[in-house]
Order: structure tokens, then C-alpha cells, then sequence
């Protein structure tokens, strides 16, 4: 596949079968923003099991339900928790931390606020302040993108209007 245009209608279609068959459509955008996020218990403290860690995943599936974020995969372990979410663009990604961690830590402290003061001595709080955040594509690489932004410009001899991905190849 060294043929320029051959490479061009192949980045264009990988490309549409992504953003036709893994975005998610809001009332003026389609979208693909997935993020890792991961944040742990204040000092590390290991004691997040059984109904407690049950809870804890209902109350973010009622977040994600209440602010439009789909749930993709969740795991609550003793000291941390693992999502991986997909958000509409109205959220930043610090946003999107904001939401679960200061949302859960409110319900879980007033559920639960006699199991945590007993690893958490300071008051109103269940997290720690930091948290890990992360972009994630499905399978189009930045690198692929890169490739066909960078491969835009016409070819010799191409025409722009033969050479660029349309706004309605993406939005039917």
C-alpha cells in the first residue's frame, strides 16, 4: 500500500467505521471521548469490600445515569477504584473526576460514615486529592489521525475536494 491514494481511502475508511460504529450522538455532535480514571482512598487505607464496594459501584452507575456518562468497565478494589467511561464533550476530563469522586465520596460518607472514620480520621472526606485520568481510542491510534490530518494537503495533481474527509462523511 505505498499508492498515496490507495493509503488515503484506506486511512478514510478506518476512520468512518470508527466514528460511524463508536460514537455516541449528542443533540448537535457526535462524540468518542473515553477516559481511564482511576482514584484512591484517602492515605491508601485498604477498606472498601463486601456491601460497601457494592454500593459504591450503584451510586457511580446512578452518577454516570444522572450526567449522561456511560459506564464502560468498573472495578472497586479495597484502596481504589478503575473506570472507563465514555463522556459527552460538555465534560473536561477533570470535570468527569470532579463528578464521581465528590458525588460518591458525599453518598458513601453519608452511608457509611461509621466504617470510614474508623481508617479515615479527617473529617468530609473518603478520597484522596489526587486521581489518574487517560484518553482511550478505539484502535485509531493518535498516530493514524496524525497520518491523515498530516495528509490532507492535495497531492500533485489532487484536487482538495478529492483529498479531505467531508463533515457528512461522519454525520449522515
Amino acid at each position: 500500500m505505498n499508492d498515496p491514494a490507495e493509503r488515503q481511502a484506506t486511512l478514510k475508511a478506518v476512520l468512518h467505521y470508527f466514528y460511524q460504529n463508536h460514537t455516541r450522538s449528542g443533540a448537535h455532535t457526535r462524540h468518542d471521548l473515553k477516559y481511564h480514571l482511576v482514584w484512591i482512598t484517602k492515605y491508601r487505607r485498604s477498606f472498601i469490600v463486601g456491601t460497601m464496594a457494592e454500593r459504591l459501584k450503584q451510586i457511580l452507575a446512578e452518577i454516570a445515569a444522572e450526567h449522561k456518562v456511560h459506564i464502560i468497565a468498573l472495578e472497586v478494589m479495597p484502596e481504589h477504584v478503575h473506570m472507563l467511561v465514555q463522556a459527552p464533550p460538555k465534560y473536561s476530563p477533570s470535570q468527569v473526576a470532579q463528578l464521581f469522586k465528590g458525588i460518591s465520596s458525599k453518598c458513601m460518607r453519608e452511608e457509611f460514615l461509621d466504617k470510614i472514620k474508623r481508617y479515615i480520621w479527617k473529617e468530609g472526606t473518603l478520597w484522596a486529592r489526587g486521581y489518574y485520568i487517560a484518553s482511550v481510542a478505539n484502535g485509531v491510534t493518535a498516530e493514524v489521525v496524525e497520518e491523515y490530518i498530516n495528509n490532507q494537503k492535495s497531492q500533485e495533481g489532487a484536487t482538495k475536494a478529492n483529498s479531505t474527509l467531508r463533515q457528512t462523511d461522519f454525520f449522515p
